[in-house]
């Protein structure tokens, strides 16, 4: 690499306390994206947000979509080392998840506490920590008098945990003002194997296809003793349909369901299979044993294999005790997550015709979409992955796992239709930080890796791509 990496680390490590600072302000402001009450400290932390990325010499804008502020910055010519370096979106959320139930917290969610060698605030890890780690990077190039090696755009939006609703309108009405090469997120998490956390790169995700459905029966809530085997049971025949979507092997019954499913190359399997997963580990914190469609590992149904669940149950009498009623409807939440490849239009309208096909006697149907997300998958051959492989291994001494991942996160493939970006997935955070939590936090030791493995990222896809 051109741009000498070491002084740059140095400078991380020597200005720590005062990043940690910076990253408690923003933690302290409550910026809670889907409760009213909290839209004047949304406000403020996109104002917080926009001031400090000002101090770096950033061309900020603070774009109003009809939502919750979204901060866009970009770099300009002035403070870039290699004007013909490529240009890297970066993606990140300043709002946070609510705070309760508040009584589970050891110290007040918005008042930023450092103990064991974490910070403990809401926020933390997801997203305000790791969109710091970042920014952070950025500031040590300037502070020791560099300038950027490659281009950079910050988006941080405020509505990623309401469901990025506004989003998708922005990147339409603001493509060019968002034009890139490659976009990195962090609000991910470090690969958890036998022998311990290691920084990952996460190269494909599910994506989505989610459904309320309910069963509508008679017109009220009816005696059992007096109706009961007489006339259909929404509940019954709800729990009836729902069993059906599965076969004794685990498989979904939808039929075409896994016409388009990828399998893994044998490259990738191997590459699995070097990674250390230990079921036990995985699945004993939540007290269960593995499970799921048959001829799969747990990481194959996890990453590569379509998923169903249903994802809750509602409808008649849900109180203590007992009251013997036909309910006049029974509801079900159904979700589907889906790997590279499968349409989620596709699997949408083929549950649509299915559910419609099954015999609920005189009961109907009532649909409700409630939205959908494609799966994403950057080629591992990429030379963004190998840029940013360099990068980590240069930090860490060892490269990065690469990894799937079996959730979704929507704007990822926005920026895939919308803007034709790859993304890479570099976080920094564990599972067991708690994110959406109580004491949700976040390792200042992990922080302080992903700011000098974000400053060695912008360094390898300056130098090595665009010089």
């Amino acid at each position: 690499m051109t741009t000498e990496l070491q002084p740059l680390l140095d400078h991380l490590d020597a200005d720590h306390h005062h990043a940690v600072q910076r990253m408690c302000d923003l933690l302290a402001i409550p910026s809670v994206s889907t409760d009213p009450a909290y839209a004047a400290d949304v406000r403020k932390a996109a104002s917080w947000v926009s001031d400090d990325l000002k101090q770096l010499k950033l061309d900020v804008d603070v774009i109003e979509a009809g939502g919750h502020p979204v901060v866009v910055a970009r770099s300009t010519n002035a403070i870039v080392e290699n004007i013909n370096a490529p240009r890297v979106l970066f993606y990140g959320h300043y709002d946070v998840q609510p705070p309760d139930p508040l009584n589970l917290w050891t110290t007040p969610a918005f008042e930023p506490t450092i103990r064991d060698g974490k910070v403990y605030a809401r926020g933390a890890c997801d997203d305000k920590g790791q969109v710091m780690m970042f920014v952070e990077a950025m500031r040590a190039y300037l502070e020791t008098g560099r300038k950027l090696p490659c281009h950079v755009t910050l988006l941080i939006e405020g509505e990623e945990e309401c469901g990025s609703v506004t989003l998708p309108k922005v990147l339409e009405q603001h493509a060019e003002l968002l034009k890139a090469d490659l976009c990195v997120v962090s609000d991910t998490s470090m690969w958890e194997g036998v022998d311990g956390p290691a920084p990952a790169i996460t190269y494909a995700l599910r994506g989505l296809v989610y459904y309320d459905l309910k069963l509508h029966g008679p017109s009220r809530d009816l005696h059992s003793g007096v109706y009961g085997g007489t006339l259909a049971n929404p509940a019954t025949l709800l729990a009836r349909t729902l069993g059906k979507l599965f076969d004794d092997n685990n498989r979904v019954t939808i039929p075409g369901f896994y016409d388009d499913v990828a399998p893994p190359e044998d490259s990738e399997r191997a590459a699995w299979k070097q990674l250390g997963f230990d079921e036990s580990q995985y699945l004993g914190d939540v007290g269960a044993k593995p499970f799921g469609e048959a001829g799969y590992s747990t990481l194959e149904r996890r990453w590569a294999r379509p998923s169903c669940d249903v994802n809750g149950l509602y409808g008649g009498y849900m109180g203590e005790g007992a009251k013997t009623v036909i309910p006049a409807f029974a509801g079900a939440k159904v979700s589907f997550r889906i790997p590279a490849n499968m349409d989620p239009k596709k699997v949408a309208a083929s549950f649509e015709k299915w559910i419609n096909d099954q015999d609920v006697g005189d009961c109907r149907w009532e649909l409700h979409h409630h939205g959908e997300a494609h799966p994403v998958a950057t080629p591992t051959d990429s030379p963004w992955v190998d840029a940013a492989s360099r990068a980590i291994k240069q930090v860490t001494g060892k490269p990065p796992v690469l990894v799937r991942e079996g959730a979704t996160i929507p704007v990822v493939a926005d920026f895939k239709t919308q803007l034709g970006l790859d993304t890479l997935l570099i976080g920094f955070g564990l599972n067991s930080d708690s994110i959406h939590s109580p004491n949700e936090h976040f390792g200042l030791d992990r922080f302080l890796l992903g700011c000098k493995c974000h400053a060695a990222l912008l360094a390898s896809l300056g130098s090595e791509i665009g010089a």
